[in-house]
């Protein structure tokens, strides 16, 4: 059989207690960072911070996303 690693010392109930308790605050922050919303400056909808408007499809005063050649081409799918 192979032979695992274990450790020499039992650790603490503080140490155990301090390594999850980061775990978790570290997760709740990212939970949290993915349901805050900003308002798009453009159409004032509200989107993901640094992410492309779905609406009109502007980020940063600029068009990053063509909607009327998407909504053409599902046109052009759904006739098909």
């Amino acid at each position: 059989m192979a032979k695992h690693p274990v450790p020499k010392r039992k650790s603490s109930k503080t140490r155990t207690k301090r390594r999850y308790s980061t775990w978790e605050s570290g997760e709740l922050k990212r939970l949290t960072n993915k349901s805050k919303t900003v308002a798009c400056p453009k159409c004032k909808q509200p989107r993901l911070p640094h992410t492309a408007c779905s609406v009109c499809g502007y980020y940063r005063g600029r068009v990053v996303i063509d909607l009327v050649a998407k909504d053409s081409k599902k046109v052009q799918k759904v006739k098909a």
